[in-house]
């Protein structure tokens, strides 16, 4: 049944998607085809609007997508502009506030300064004796406070498939984050609201347990992930269930369930009533941050769906929610868990009962049926979503889904019981522990299932190809395999009347020989797809996919380098024009962050990179190797290379940074040093310029004997410098080395210790660059920035520029930041 409510509230959306993600360049030339496409119909077919048969819907269509298009198109602009403030004074309310033993967090809304209005995320760190300051353990929402505080407004996006943190704070209408310098001095008390009140008993109440699924029950419950290890955290991100801990569509899911089943003695108008008050008084109790809010809107349009007659009804009150979402903050339609929500509903509304009629479900018992269907039409709505947000799908997610459906659902129930009756701890107390034991069960299971192989899989970017084809199966199916050929065929005869008339006309204007032979063509094109053989249409699409993916005008003629922006560390991915791919280093790695697993992985992957060639690596610093294990454990690599040092091998910081063994495994492991060259194809090669020999004694040992590269292609180079300081840059100088470079790649993130200028002074270079992120060392030194700024020429800085590619082609070199300074 076709409902035009839902089509204009589709295209609406559609129009919004269009606006987000068309690059900049690209989106005056949409606009303009719009225009077209909505003044087609006023201008070329003015009897549709002026003669008997009135038809609006088509401009009004036209229109609704134009709208979203210019909505979404704009929507970035409501972002703040980047901003760092440090020892700024902040006078500023408290709005949610949350204490733990390592640290405290909440929401400040500024009242007095430069940045007066905006709301920050607010962090405070221990201080000197491992303790929250003081003041800031006995702060509540509500407070009025003044301190001093570190304040930053991030950067947008300057890595594909990276974390938009910009984004995540614009969706959730906040300006960045904030971190407090010292105590803190309260000036109003305030009072806070009754849900943080309850929220705070509860916690005291968990007290009384000391175990790692109170931090999972907290997560659960309000969405506050906190205090979940991280050991737990990768298990249910491995089998698929974290969103579990996000506060939003599947716990508003769980709480819809319960409360509509309470309420089973009320007459169906009242039901409803109840169990939208319900939901709303979770979102309150979970604080009414931005994601659960969103949820409970889904949530309530599809209960509210109920009053109308099915199917219709329900979509209806879903799409008005999603465009309301959309209308109230444009930003929301580039937000993962808004989609994530939507295409779940979606799913389960539409997919669901398709689902239920697959024969074999026929014998299992309703409610597991009914479950299985939802769970299935949630993943399957989801599937493309998941892949290109995170990477990785998890293989044993769907039967571990349905698992946590009932499991966690049960959990979330006597849970949330449990915090109705935390005022006596003797009423809530077995609620509380009912729902610990039922955890620890799970948590339990989850071990088990994650140390399966292949429990979760690494996936290569599938591009739009994959979505069209998921998606648009997905419609030919709900539509109708006969329906959606019948509508082909009819199509294809109404196009083709009007490719006659255009050939007509263009004989008549242009009565040039191959006029003639166009037109006999198109007349002779009076076939109908559906006379068209299956095998003809198969073997054609396959080989018009092919043309398309892998044909010679689509393969890559440049040679290029991607500095990835791994934060304080290095991480550079080389690609040849025949394919060949080769890593140098992946990023640092510390007890909270693996640039490995966070960052290279998910780009190799997002540029389509299944395996590499080699995997080289300069140094055995923390901030080069440190997410070697990460890749190497999920990218098939030829070799792994790394510098002559002897006996340095064997050193702790290899054996760690390496796979176990991999020392020791001579034919996977090759050793580099000064004179070795190493062969790309397309006339491209690597001349390895230290290490020129072993150096000890040095400022800095491991640095001072880095994997020195110069790549070459096309009478072109680009020299790369690892982290070597003074002492190598002088061997290498003096050992009569080619140094000229067209790109130069300045040593260990801009170091005082890397400014030899004899070796700078002998070279030329179009552009230096520095890979650097937020550090405590000073990088990059002034000196060094100076000394390039003197010669004139142009830094490149990826904590600035984000991942900068260089591209070296037959019309030189051109650099592509990630970013432009100012966004």
């Amino acid at each position: 049944m076709r409902d035009p409510w839902i089509i204009r509230a589709v295209a609406l959306l559609m129009g919004g998607i269009c606006g987000a993600y068309v690059p900049v360049q690209g989106r005056f030339w949409i606009l303009g085809i719009l225009i077209l496409i909505g003044g087609r119909f006023i201008l070329w077919c003015p009897r549709d609007f002026f003669g008997r048969l009135f038809r609006p819907e088509i401009p009004l269509l036209a229109v609704s997508l134009m709208l979203g298009f210019l909505y979404g198109a704009f929507a970035e602009r409501t972002l703040p502009e980047p901003l760092i403030l440090d020892r700024v004074e902040i006078i500023g309310f408290i709005k949610d506030w949350n204490v733990s033993k390592d640290k405290a967090v909440g929401l400040i809304r500024v009242e007095e300064g430069e940045v007066k209005g905006e709301t920050y995320q607010l962090a405070v760190y221990p201080d000197g004796s491992g303790q929250v300051p003081g003041e800031w353990r006995r702060i509540r929402p509500g407070d009025l406070v003044s301190f001093k505080g570190h304040l930053e407004r991030p950067k947008s996006l300057g890595t594909p498939s990276g974390f938009d943190q910009r984004l995540y704070y614009g969706v959730r209408g906040l300006s960045g984050r904030m971190y407090a310098q010292g105590d803190t001095t309260l000036l109003t008390a305030g009072k806070p609201s009754m849900t943080w009140q309850i929220r705070q008993q509860v916690r005291d109440r968990l007290l009384a347990w000391e175990s790692a699924e109170t931090g999972v029950l907290e997560g659960i419950l309000f969405g506050d992930s906190s205090q979940i290890p991280d050991d737990i955290i990768e298990r249910y991100k491995v089998t698929g269930v974290l969103h579990v801990f996000a506060a939003s569509g599947s716990n508003v899911a769980f709480v819809l369930g319960f409360s509509w089943l309470l309420f089973w003695f009320l007459p169906k108008r009242f039901r409803i009533v109840g169990t939208v008050l319900v939901l709303l008084l979770y979102a309150a109790l979970c604080g009414g941050n931005a994601p659960i809010v969103r949820a409970t809107i889904l949530g309530i349009a599809l209960i509210l769906g109920r009053l109308g007659q099915g199917k219709v009804a329900t979509l209806r009150w879903l799409f008005f929610a999603a465009v309301g979402l959309f209308i109230n903050n444009p930003l929301i339609i580039q937000d993962l868990g808004f989609q994530l929500s939507f295409a779940a509903a979606w799913g389960i509304v539409v997919l669901t009962p398709r689902i239920l009629e697959i024969k074999f479900l026929a014998k299992i018992p309703a409610l597991v049926r009914l479950a299985l269907a939802g769970t299935l039409a949630a993943q399957v709505a989801t599937l493309p979503l998941l892949i290109a947000a995170f990477h990785r799908l998890s293989l044993v997610g769907f039967v571990v889904n349905v698992f946590i459906l009932f499991i966690l659902g049960s959990v979330l129930e006597l849970g949330l019981i449990g915090v109705i009756l935390s005022f006596s701890a003797e009423l809530s107390a077995p609620l509380f522990q009912a729902s610990l034991w039922l955890l620890k069960g799970t948590n339990t299971i989850l071990e088990k299932l994650a140390e399966l192989p292949y429990a979760d899989v690494w996936v290569l970017n599938p591009g739009p190809l994959f979505w069209i084809v998921w998606y648009g199966g997905i419609g030919i199916l709900l539509w109708g395999k006969e329906r959606a050929f019948f509508t082909l065929q009819a199509r294809w005869v109404y196009h083709r009347r009007g490719l006659r008339s255009i050939s007509g006309k263009l004989v008549q204007r242009c009565p040039w020989e191959f006029c003639l032979e166009v037109q006999r063509r198109l007349v002779s094109l009076s076939f109908s797809p559906m006379h068209v053989k299956r095998w003809m249409v198969s073997w054609g699409g396959t080989l018009l996919i092919l043309l398309l993916l892998w044909s010679p005008w689509n393969a890559q003629q440049e040679l290029e380098v991607a500095m990835i922006d791994v934060g304080q560390g290095d991480a550079l991915l080389i690609l040849s024009p025949e394919g060949h791919a080769i890593l140098l280093d992946a990023g640092p790695r510390s007890e909270t962050f693996d640039a490995g697993e966070r960052i290279v992985l998910p780009y190799l992957l997002h540029r389509g990179i299944g395996a590499l060639d080699a995997f080289l690596i300069t140094h055995e610093d923390a901030d080069h190797i440190g997410g070697a294990r990460a890749v190497l454990a999920n990218i098939p690599t030829g070799w792994v290379g790394v510098p002559a040092v002897g006996e340095r091998l064997e050193n702790k910081e290899w054996q760690e940074g390496l796979p176990m063994g991999l020392t020791r495994q001579s034919e996977k492991l090759r050793v580099l040093q000064a004179g070795d060259q190493i062969n790309l194809g397309s006339g491209a090669w690597l001349d390895v310029l230290g290490p020129y020999r072993l150096l000890e004694g040095t400022n800095s040992d491991p640095n001072n004997n880095s994997l020195v590269l110069k790549l070459n292609y096309l009478e072109q180079s680009f020299m790369l410098t690892a982290d070597m300081e003074e002492e190598e840059m002088q061997d290498i100088f003096e050992s009569g080395a080619n140094l000229e470079t067209d790109i130069f790649k300045v040593p260990h993130h801009g170091s005082r210790f890397s400014l030899y200028t004899p070796w700078l002074e002998s070279m030329d270079p179009e552009a230096a660059l520095i890979s650097v992120g937020k550090n405590t060392f000073g990088h990059p030194a002034k000196d060094v920035l100076k000394y390039w700024e003197e010669r004139h020429v142009p830094v490149f800085r990826t904590d600035e520029h984000g991942t900068i590619r260089v591209l070296i082609g037959e019309q030189g070199v051109e650099i592509l930041p990630g970013r432009y300074l100012g966004s």
